[in-house]
Parts: C-alpha cells; structure tokens; sequence
C-alpha cells in the first residue's frame, strides 16, 4: 500500500510541475545495479536560473519517501546538509554560460552489492567520482563518454560524491541557418552551421506551410500559416568544438510560401529550436520552352514537356501541339486547349488504340502559344 501511495506523490509531482523549462546544460548518469532489472538516470548540471536547493521549474522535487519501497538511487540536496535530506533526480546549480567553476553533486546508491555508473561530459568538463571523504577510498578521474563500476556499496561507499570541473563550457552554438531555391530539382535546400555542440544527437527539420498565397495577382498578402511538421531528421556530432555544416534537401514543395525552423535535440531527451526562416517559392516558368522529348528515338511513346511562363498568371494561353512528317503533313494533335502557367507533359503513342499507326523515321512537333512559336524534331525507330 505504502509504494502505491509513493508512486501516486510522485505522479502529483509532475502533474504539478509538468512545465519544466530545461536547463541549459544538462549530464546524465546512469546506474545499473549488479541486478540488471533496476536502471536509474540522474541529472546534474547548470542553469542561470538555478539555485543549490530544489527548483521546480527545472524539474527537481522531493522523491517520496525512503528506504524501500522506495528509490535506490537519487541525488541528494543541498549536498552539504545530512539531515532531513531532500532528495531528486535532477540537480543542477547557477551557472551562465559559457561558465567556469567547480560544481560538487551527491549521488546515493542505497545497495549493498556493485553497480554500474556511466556517464556523458560535455567538451569542458571533466569530473571526479569520490566517497564522502574526499577521496581516502576511492577517487576515480571521469571524462567524456565512459563507465565505471563500484563493488561492495554500502552505506558509506554508497554515497558518492560528483565533483564536475567547469573550463569554459558553452551548449550548442547555432552560427547560421538559411534556405535556398532549388529551380531545377523544384526543391529547397536548407544550411546550417555549428560553431559547437554538447551532447547532441541531431537535427529534426520541421516545416510550417502557408494556407494563403503570400503572393495573389501580385499583390503582396499576410499568410495564413498550417501547422508545423517534421520532415527529416540530421544526426548530430555529439559534443565537439569544431565548426560542423549541415544541410537538408526538401522536394515535398509546391510553388507556395513556407517556414522552416530546426529542432535541435540532446542525447538526453531535451530539445530546442532555432530561429525560424521563411521561404517563398515560385516555380513558374518565367519563359515559354518546348523541351526535346523523350526518350529519343523512341517506340512506341515519348514525351512531350512545355512550360508556360508566370507572366501569363492572370490569363489563360490557347495552346496547341501538333506532330507533322517530313512533308509538312499533320500526323496527330496533341494539345488544344487553354492552360495555365506551369510545367506540362504529354505523351505521344504510335500503334495503339486510337493512336496513328505511323512508319519509322523523322517527325517534327510543334508548339504554338500565343505568338510563341517552336518546332523540335524527333524520331521513331521501330
């Protein structure tokens, strides 16, 4: 009954303060007992907000009541006070980034045989694993990604201090962010840069569209925006102090307007955004052009492919494509119709249903569009 009630508190806890805003550099630790069935993560760190005691808003708060039923492992606050213990899975402590210093934490691990302590540094930090006195029964040296195990714990052992050396250590540094138009691929194409990174596992690129034009009849107008998506995700360089460039292409896109922002997201779990960018795209020819179809020779089919150009929007265009012979004879007629600016395909078949049964050898096909006229020759080779 008593750990129903615990795991109730507990649930309360982070009913109560559920909005936790995230530290601003962030460690985890991990223990695995001997008994592999019982894995516990614990949290330090630093945060301009923080304080030595509990802060709610980053997510510490007094853990139900212990020993068991209860929790095995915690970290304990204030470090320096031995009664009525407060006890956490997060503590961090005031510090501005970039920062330097020496930050002490107290980890308790309330069993009695050996466990597991891995661990995560940041570039500029290195660390010391020491039992509470100073290090007369063990002082093990810790630094970026690594583990350790500790035998034998018991009411002293198990009680370690965390001692974090702080040298200039700086989070992610976003350096740029931009977008560009890709014309031919009917793409954008996305760049980023780092200057640094912490523990970071990688980029999820989000995308927002437009549901109103931001261009109408040319005339400049207020998008109404959708809602934001993810649609690619970039993996990270972990934690590094060499500038890194990045890029995303996105070929999901329509003539259109569009926001795109980053979701920069720790190994841990936290995350964050960038800056967000717009972009807005117009794939509209701006020239008639009759393309040379393909493929070329071909049998039975090919295809044909036009442009009518954007400055033709606000009206439409009568046009006709027709296939002639050597002779100047007209074999088939492709295309007479109005249509409105874009990129058109057609395709041309020989010896099919109600297509014209025509030998081998040169043809030509010919579009006309407005006073747009051009001719392309082809061949069929049977």
């Amino acid at each position: 009954m008593k750990s129903y009630i615990q795991i109730l508190i507990l649930f309360l806890c982070n009913l109560l303060f559920g909005q936790q805003q995230v530290a601003d550099l962030v460690i985890p630790f991990n223990v695995t007992l001997d008994d592999t069935t019982y894995h516990q993560s614990v949290e330090i760190g630093l945060d301009s907000t923080a304080t030595d005691s509990l802060d709610f808003h980053l997510g510490e708060y007094n853990l139900p009541p212990i020993p068991p039923p209860g929790y095995v492992c915690f970290l304990i606050l204030p470090y320096n006070n031995f009664s009525g213990e407060i006890v956490s899975f997060k503590d961090f402590r005031f510090g501005e980034l970039p920062f330097t210093g020496v930050k002490e934490y107290r980890l308790r691990i309330m069993y009695n045989y050996g466990a597991t302590i891995s661990w995560n540094l940041p570039i500029g930090t290195t660390g010391l694993l020491q039992d509470l006195f100073g290090g007369i029964i063990f002082n093990l040296p810790i630094s970026g990604i690594g583990s350790i195990y500790i035998a034998n714990l018991d009411l002293i052992v198990g009680r370690i201090k965390i001692v974090i050396y702080y040298d200039n250590v700086i989070p992610i540094e976003l350096t740029s962010f931009t977008a560009s138009i890709l014309q031919n691929e009917k793409a954008v194409q996305l760049n980023w840069t780092t200057a640094t990174e912490t523990n970071n596992s990688g980029f999820e690129i989000q995308k927002c569209p437009s549901l109103i034009p931001s261009r109408r009849e040319g005339t400049l107008q207020t998008p109404l925006w959708g809602d934001w998506g993810a649609i690619g995700f970039v993996p990270g360089f972990g934690t590094t102090t060499e500038p890194k460039s990045y890029s995303f292409i996105d070929k999901n896109v329509l003539t259109g307007t569009y926001k795109y922002r980053l979701k920069q997201i720790d190994f841990d779990g936290t995350f964050e955004y960038s800056n967000e960018i717009e972009v807005d795209v117009d794939f509209t020819p701006n020239e008639f052009v009759l393309y040379q179809n393909y493929p070329n020779p071909f049998n039975p089919s090919t295809t044909i492919k036009f442009a009518i150009p954007g400055q033709a929007r606000n009206d439409n265009v009568l046009v006709k494509i027709k296939v002639y012979d050597v002779l100047g004879n007209e074999v088939a007629t492709l295309v007479n119709e109005e249509k409105q600016p874009g990129i058109y395909e057609f395709e041309f078949s020989v010896g099919q249903d109600s297509s014209p049964d025509i030998a081998s050898g040169i043809y030509f096909y010919q579009l006309k569009a407005g006073s747009f006229n051009q001719t392309n020759k082809m061949i069929l080779a049977k």
